[in-house]
């Protein structure tokens, strides 16, 4: 049997297989790295947020403490205004003194905490713009993604209507064959190493039977498929 037709068959198999692969794993995995390579740079920006809410909160909590010292202030003030006694002035004058202290106290802090929040903004913004820059590569690249889709899935359904084509210049038995053994092993035809008496599929050493059936199936074209007793492969 002259074996052009299903070489031709398998060939096309080998296409199909290699699209339906990228159809179905390939394209998907690199959607999927796009989509988390996009989550990264998302976490980084609610991670840089965070961290600038924080030293914000911070900054407002000493901001808060200042004015309160200063509104203690104000009170001792008043009430020292209001007091005749010594005693009095001097508790007053006390009281006005310790919300001084406070006040610049957190003064201080809230100058130091001012100069902590700006690295913060300039880490948020930095993650901002990596974001953005991030955004827009993955939705080209998932556009380009799709636009391999449907370029993929067009050249399935053409190298369906060949092996279509195909199939049916190819006697039923051993269309039937070959797609049995398809499901198993691929590639369902292999060379046959003549010199070691090999299948080149499994590797195996064969009988001297199989060297006679594969020889058998070139001189004549209704000849039965030779084929490897071991792994199912047909020979050439």
């Amino acid at each position: 049997m002259k074996l052009e037709t299903l070489l031709n068959l398998q060939e096309e198999d080998s296409r199909l297989r290699n699209l339906q692969r990228e159809l179905t794993v390939v394209l998907p995995a690199r959607r999927k790295e796009a989509k988390e390579r996009l989550a990264i740079a998302q976490k980084a920006v609610q991670a840089a947020t965070e961290e600038n809410l924080a030293a914000q909160r911070e900054y407002e909590r000493f901001q808060h403490d200042y004015t309160q010292q200063r509104d203690n202030m104000s009170r001792a003030e008043r009430n020292a205004g209001r007091i005749s006694s010594l005693k009095g002035q001097e508790a007053a004058a006390a009281e006005y003194a310790n919300a001084e202290a406070a006040a610049n106290l957190a003064a201080a802090a809230a100058t130091v905490a001012a100069e902590n929040r700006t690295p913060t903004e300039r880490r948020l913004d930095a993650a901002r713009e990596f974001e953005a820059a991030e955004d827009m590569a993955v939705t080209e690249l998932i556009a380009s993604l799709e636009a391999r889709k449907a370029q993929v899935e067009a050249e399935i359904v053409n190298i369906q209507e060949r092996r279509g084509a195909l199939a049916q210049a190819v006697e039923k038995d051993h269309l039937h064959y070959y797609n049995r053994v398809c499901k198993t092993c691929w590639p369902a035809i292999v060379q046959f190493d003549r010199q070691n008496s090999v299948c080149t599929g499994c590797n195996l050493v064969q009988p001297a039977s199989v060297m006679q059936a594969v020889l058998a199936s070139e001189k004549s074209d209704y000849a039965v498929i030779a084929h490897c007793p071991s792994c199912g492969r047909i020979l050439l």
